[in-house]
């Protein structure tokens, strides 16, 4: 009777060790999401997370490694501080073509999410240094058949 009482709260420990183990890992990525690269619901959850704290006034810090058609990922870093959204497309991280060195830097006042049609939404700078205040650049898109 007494191993049998041993052997069952044996179990019943490792039971709750790994579901403490499991929990603490799922706490872990749900933190650290700073890095964009599927493009799928959990990543558009993010950016939507980062606009919003942009037009709340707060700060925050994204990665982006934006799939193409016809080269290597373009990375682009995007870096707020919920007053001035500063979005980085570095072209010169393309293994595909390394003799492609162009950076592109965007410093913006603005930022939203916008439903461009039934199949795409698109994140949009505006008020950007060197473009008309009005004008809405179209920085990374969402197929709405992956979210």
């Amino acid at each position: 009777m007494i191993i049998i009482t041993q052997t069952f709260i044996i179990l019943v420990l490792i039971g709750i060790i790994l579901l403490l183990l499991n929990q603490s890992g799922i706490k872990k990525v749900a933190i650290n999401n700073s890095v964009i690269s599927n493009f799928d619901k959990a990543d558009f959850v993010r950016i939507d997370k980062m606009v919003k704290r942009f037009n709340g006034g707060l700060g925050d810090n994204l990665m982006i490694i934006s799939p193409t058609m016809d080269s290597g990922s373009v990375i682009h870093d995007v870096i707020s501080n919920g007053k001035e959204i500063k979005w980085i497309v570095d072209n010169s991280r393309d293994t595909w073509y390394p003799n492609n060195k162009d950076k592109t830097e965007y410093v913006c006042k603005s930022i939203r999410i916008h439903e461009r049609d039934s199949e795409f939404i698109d994140v949009q700078l505006s008020k950007c240094e060197n473009y008309k205040e009005d004008e809405q650049l179209s920085i990374i898109t969402f197929f709405k058949e992956k979210l």
